[in-house]
């Protein structure tokens, strides 16, 4: 248990990369040695668990489930005093670092298993288990003709699964949750008078592109399937942005339109971006939806998702906050 020796924290975690940086005392050698005698098991590769926590009406309370790996340690000593400094990175890290070994192919002629499937093979080779939140039907009915090669990056592989359905990966200690991030989403809590906004930014922009075709084939006509998918409020703003994308895999005209609305799906969340800094929240998790009601900014039970969280300890400067990175519902 490093806690009473912890001199500041930072921890980010965000849709596709999560870091720990901490600084422990060193005043007087207690980590001189890391990854020998009584630190052996503080060493690179090591996991850190992490429990922020606050004095609550109920005591002490600490929400637990987050971990990093120990990607690096580095000791400092200047002006009479000495710190160890920890470098961690967390789940997506194992996945950028995890290169296939074989060639794999799915789904070549029958359907032998659905993206869920190939994302839970996959996470079972980097060392994490795939569990659900929520999932969209996509997932778990789409059957791609999909191939790894030998030397492919976790992190390829992961993105070109991801890129087939709406849903996303949450990543909290060893396990990896789907997430089908939905706009009917409810929300999970509220930043009002009770939880102060300290400092809030919020800005809403044109989506990105707001009409998607979509090519696939189908080979039993042996003809091409195209659908074009729209947002026409965003249309009628500015004019199209048209993405267009080719996929053979895809043989029916709904799995043409639903590939074309998850893509537009996207494009929404990220219309809307800006940050709310608060006291603490140990709760807050990626991809909840939260209500913000800041009258500044003409703002009342505005609903927002959170896509990345950053949390700062540094007790010789009085700070206990946490900054939370917004998008769209």
């Amino acid at each position: 248990d490093l806690s009473a020796d912890v001199l500041s924290l930072r921890q980010e975690l965000g849709e596709s990369q999560g870091r720990l940086v901490v600084e422990l005392r060193n005043d007087d050698s207690r980590y001189a040695s890391p990854g020998s005698g009584e630190l052996k098991v503080l060493d690179i590769g090591c996991q850190l668990e992490v429990s922020p926590g606050y004095v609550t009406s109920q005591g002490s309370e600490v929400s637990s489930g987050l971990a990093f790996w120990l990607d690096a340690y580095e000791h400092t000593s200047s002006d009479g005093k000495s710190s160890l400094i920890l470098y961690a990175s967390d789940g997506w890290s194992l996945i950028e670092n995890w290169r296939a070994r074989h060639q794999f192919r799915w789904n070549k002629a029958t359907d032998e298993m659905s993206v869920k499937d190939i994302l839970a093979f996959v996470m079972a080779r980097v060392g994490l288990k795939l569990e659900v939140k929520s999932q969209s039907s996509v997932i778990t009915g789409y059957y791609p003709d999909f191939t790894t090669h030998p030397d492919n990056r976790g992190n390829t592989i992961i993105g070109k699964l991801l890129s087939f359905v709406p849903d996303v990966l949450l990543l909290e200690g060893s396990k990896a949750y789907v997430v089908n991030p939905e706009s009917t989403d409810n929300s999970v809590y509220a930043y009002d008078p009770s939880h102060s906004i300290l400092e809030g930014r919020y800005r809403k922009g044109a989506w990105e592109l707001n009409r998607v075709q979509v090519e696939g084939y189908d080979p039993g006509s042996e003809e091409p399937v195209i659908v074009d998918t729209f947002s026409w409020s965003e249309i009628a703003r500015i004019y199209d942005r048209l993405n267009q994308l080719e996929d053979r895999n895809i043989d029916t005209a709904q799995k043409a339109q639903g590939r074309g609305e998850a893509y537009l799906r996207q494009a929404e969340i990220e219309s809307a971006s800006g940050a709310i800094r608060i006291p603490v929240n140990c709760g807050q998790q990626l991809y909840d939806v939260i209500d913000i009601t800041d009258s500044r900014a003409g703002l009342s039970a505005e609903k927002r998702r959170v896509l990345r969280l950053i949390l700062v300890y540094n007790p010789r400067r009085g700070e206990y906050g946490e900054r939370l990175l917004l998008g769209a519902v």
